[in-house]
């Protein structure tokens, strides 16, 4: 069976942000919101220090806890390991926002345009908006469907990503991973080639701890050959709880979309009550 992964190679990233600007163009993404980032990580101390580029996106979990959060089923894993969204859906209640450890989801409000106008810039209106919804990377799955390439992908200029079923060992990327000894953070379906640089890829990436369980971020688990160990995808641990609060949050939907969103990206943001 297929199982689509990506292969971020570090040694050729240059953080030019080509992937990032391709990805909102495409996706039509709202200010603040970036289905796509580069991080810039600096470890060590002058003169022997690191710094590098860190691109990052949805991990699409292989147990994936925004799946298993979400109350109405608009998060969904296909049977190629790719998690989607169903916009029509999805409520905006921020559930799959709490449980994602790697901040890999965003809350699309359509009140917002770049540079506040009432209406949106032209290049604003490029590619498909989602409005008043939960959005992430869903590796361009539309255009993997027609046999292309995640835009991502496709636009990065130093050819930095590759994309393909890693089930398969005769594809070009599990011969890739093989051959540049790329390391998986184990649960994803990421794989990163390192290169010289030293640092572990669930600290670097797993940015999201304080909203998931303490069992997701420990280290107990030892690594295996396959690559640092994402531990339990534990996140599902209390989902119910979670998906609970969701609806909560999001009750007002039934009566009016709008005032249940509203409130919904209240709490994401930490401004219910104010």
């Amino acid at each position: 069976m297929t199982k689509y992964g990506m292969v971020i190679d570090l040694t050729r990233c240059t953080g030019c942000q080509t992937c990032v600007v391709t990805c909102q163009m495409n996706n039509n993404q709202r200010p603040g919101v970036s289905w796509s980032a580069v991080d810039t990580i600096e470890e060590g101390i002058w003169p022997d220090g690191d710094r590098f580029q860190l691109p990052h996106a949805c991990m699409h979990c292989d147990d994936a806890p925004c799946v298993h959060a979400c109350p109405t089923g608009a998060s969904a894993q296909r049977d190629d390991g790719i998690v989607t969204v169903d916009y029509d859906t999805c409520l905006a209640c921020g559930a799959c926002v709490m449980v994602c450890p790697y901040e890999a989801r965003h809350i699309s409000f359509k009140d917002a345009w770049y540079f506040g106008a009432d209406e949106p810039a032209p290049y604003e209106s490029y590619g498909t908006p989602h409005t008043d919804v939960a959005e992430k990377c869903i590796f361009c799955a539309e255009r993997v469907d027609d046999g292309a390439l995640p835009h991502c992908v496709e636009a990065c200029p130093m050819a930095a990503r590759l994309f393909g079923d890693v089930s398969d060992p005769s594809s070009e990327i599990s011969a890739y991973i093989e051959a540049n000894n790329a390391e998986n953070l184990r649960g994803t379906s990421l794989y990163y080639v390192k290169g010289d640089h030293d640092f572990s890829l669930r600290e670097a990436l797993m940015t999201n701890e304080s909203n998931v369980p303490a069992i997701v971020r420990s280290e107990a688990a030892p690594a295996g050959p396959a690559g640092e160990t994402q531990g339990p995808n534990a996140a599902v641990i209390g989902v119910g709880a979670v998906a609970v609060a969701a609806v909560a949050a999001g009750a007002g939907f039934a009566a009016g979309a709008s005032r249940g969103k509203k409130h919904a990206h209240d709490v994401v943001e930490g401004k219910e009550g104010e």
